[in-house]
């Protein structure tokens, strides 16, 4: 769904949560989840149906904040590369 039409939906009451998750192949999803639990993913504006896709969770974050969340969980993958170095593997 569309951040603009999120934002109004965040207006009226409708969402209860957001939450960023690993993107299936590669970066960062936003979903938001409705009051009623239907979870919806957050797509790009020119391409309708197409989910937007983060490079980092930072941006994922600021669309939230947009849309009026200032509560947001974040899911991380298994695998997790550090942002700050180049070191692999899992997290402690």
């Amino acid at each position: 769904m569309r951040l603009l039409v999120l934002k109004e939906l965040f207006a009226s009451g409708v969402l209860a949560k957001a939450h960023v998750e690993p993107a299936p192949d590669d970066g960062w999803v936003l979903r938001v989840t409705k009051c009623e639990g239907e979870v919806l993913t957050v797509t790009l504006a020119a391409e309708a149906g197409e989910p937007k896709r983060y490079a980092r969770q930072t941006a994922a974050l600021m669309d939230a904040h947009r849309i009026g969340f200032r509560d947001v969980t974040i899911k991380l993958p298994e695998e997790f590369v550090r942002e700050d170095g180049a070191k692999l593997g899992k997290t402690r």
